[in-house]
């Protein structure tokens, strides 16, 4: 996956950031993770097709990616909505699966040491911790991508679930919120608080 030119680098954006993991990635032999990554690269640059060159930063995790969003926060939930989809039916490579979290925070851009834009801060932190909290092919949010993108239509605010809050490693708790799975209506919110490490891939 190739960054896109991006804006200048000494802004600070709120913008949403999904940060996805392949489950179990390391585990696999150098040979299969190639062929594992490859295909997860062509999902998730199908997914972003419709998505402005400039509205995104995309950054290789190695076993996974981070989605930097910067234009409207909602195309991460249709982007992802998409990918996570790709992902549960995919038969080329059925051991490829993800977890995917999305955040609402302050990032900035700076340029890495080959000149390729970058992302650091807050937003994709937690949007990392929000996905580690995630089963495989399970989309979580962060309260303040919920507050936001729930509150632009009635039908987007019934796509979410609350599950309750959760403690990481650092004890930063995160209140978290399940994306139902294609576009139903989620059950009844359950009020849980969890005092937990992030559950190993």
């Amino acid at each position: 996956m190739e960054n896109s030119s991006q804006p200048p680098t000494t802004r600070t954006f709120m913008c949403a950031v999904v940060f996805l993991d392949i489950v179990e990635y390391s585990k696999k032999p150098v040979a299969r993770q190639l062929v594992i990554k490859n295909r997860f690269n062509a999902i998730v640059g199908k997914g972003l097709d419709n998505v402005a060159a400039s509205d995104r930063i995309i950054l290789d995790t190695g076993d996974g990616a981070a989605l930097c969003f910067l234009g409207d926060p909602e195309d991460a939930l249709f982007v992802t909505n998409s990918i996570r989809n790709d992902f549960a039916t995919e038969t080329e490579v059925p051991e490829l699966k993800v977890r995917i979290g999305i955040n609402l925070g302050p990032v900035k851009v700076m340029r890495d040491l080959n000149g390729n834009p970058n992302i650091v801060g807050d937003g994709i932190n937690v949007a990392q911790r929000v996905m580690s909290f995630a089963q495989t092919n399970q989309i979580l949010v962060s309260r303040s991508y919920y507050e936001v993108v729930s509150r632009l239509t009635q039908e987007y605010s019934q796509l979410f679930r609350f599950i309750g809050a959760r403690e990481d490693k650092h004890v930063r708790e995160h209140e978290l919120y399940e994306v139902a799975v294609g576009g139903a209506a989620p059950d009844a919110p359950v009020d849980v608080v969890v005092t937990a490490d992030a559950p190993t891939p």
